[in-house]
């Protein structure tokens, strides 16, 4: 089954099958995905059968998660998702601010102005507008109806919007993705044991499962409220002041820097060790697995990070591949080039 989602860092779709795989080896048949992003992975172990829990910070990742956990009744949503693809497009918050172009000073230059993109064309702006206003309307459709057609209309917005990477900017040119006319899809369902979705601090939430998969932000510059702000914007509709000084113009509360905040105790040298502990100590689990990505960026080393596991539990390492397979003691021979690993430990 091919689950449709958005764009995002770090997607694990290649990913599944591995991690189902420690799941399969341990026996376990509860799972608990820790940092959920786009809900793909738990999709993916929904489908396949496992009791499934989720958290994200993230309310856009709450409603990707809840659709794919809890699901929704297909005639009814396909129904709204017809209606909506026939709506007579309006200008409202995200036309006036997203959409056509605007001259801005580009960095590097000395001061040389150029008109650019800024995210959406007003044609298709104006057509999310009318979709996400007429589904706010919708009091009376219940909770898991709602969260599909507001996926409907996030993963469509996402895949019109002139940047494949993140929300941050925009590309110099029109691409010609984002150049198409939108189209609204029901979003993927599936099947399988219902599952609970949650949305808030990991560290403030009950971890219980037979096995539990994190892949926690751990990278410099990639703030996940910052890069995908519009899916969150759009998901709640609360139209938020703007910051648009930014090449993208940035909801204020996730302009990190210039509120003199952090993103969080991941992202952060100083307190990487101590959220770890926190996670990995708090975790009632019989088994652990964390993903890491070799980049250049990230807050500690993968040597870091199993030293910090090897305290919780017995620690074995394996690449993506699992052609490299090594105890904790043998971390001087983990190859330094950038490889995805799995640490799994088990308590």
């Amino acid at each position: 089954m091919k689950f449709r989602t958005v764009a995002y860092k770090g997607s694990k779709r290649k990913l599944l099958k591995n991690i189902e795989h420690y799941c399969i080896e341990s026996n376990a048949d509860s799972f608990f995905d820790g940092f959920s992003g786009t809900g793909i992975v738990s999709a993916y172990m929904r489908s396949q059968g496992y009791v499934v829990t989720a958290n994200d910070l993230n309310y856009s990742s709450f409603i990707y998660g809840s659709v794919f956990l809890n699901g929704y009744d297909e005639s009814v949503v396909e129904e709204h998702v017809k209606h909506i693809n026939s709506l007579i497009p309006s200008v409202g918050w995200l036309t006036s601010n997203y959409s056509g172009e605007k001259e801005r000073v580009i960095r590097g230059t000395g001061g040389e102005v150029e008109s650019r993109p800024l995210g959406y064309t007003k044609a298709n702006a104006m057509k999310i507008d009318a979709a996400r206003d007429y589904v706010a309307s919708l009091e009376d459709l219940s909770e898991n109806n709602k969260n599909a057609l507001v996926f409907s209309i996030v993963h469509a917005a996402d895949k019109v919007f002139n940047n494949s990477n993140d929300q941050k900017s925009s590309f110099k040119e029109w691409t010609p993705a984002s150049k198409r006319d939108i189209k609204f899809e029901i979003p993927t369902l599936v099947t399988g044991p219902v599952g609970i979705q949650k949305q808030g601090s990991i560290l403030e939430l009950e971890i219980k499962a037979d096995l539990a998969y994190f892949d926690p932000p751990y990278t410099h510059g990639v703030l996940y409220a910052s890069c995908y702000h519009l899916n969150d914007s759009i998901a709640r509709w609360d139209k938020p002041e703007l910051d648009h000084t930014y090449a993208i113009p940035r909801p204020k509360q996730v302009c990190y820097r210039k509120n003199g905040k952090t993103a969080g105790g991941f992202y952060n040298k100083k307190t990487v060790d101590e959220s770890f502990h926190a996670l990995l100590g708090k975790s009632d689990c019989r088994r652990i697995v964390l993903s890491y990505s070799d980049a250049p960026r990230n807050v500690l080393t993968i040597q870091d990070l199993v030293a910090i596991c090897c305290e919780h539990g017995d620690v074995k390492i394996e690449s993506v591949d699992h052609k490299i397979c090594t105890q904790a003691k043998n971390l001087n021979k983990i190859s330094t080039k950038l490889k995805e690993y799995f640490i799994v430990i088990d308590k």
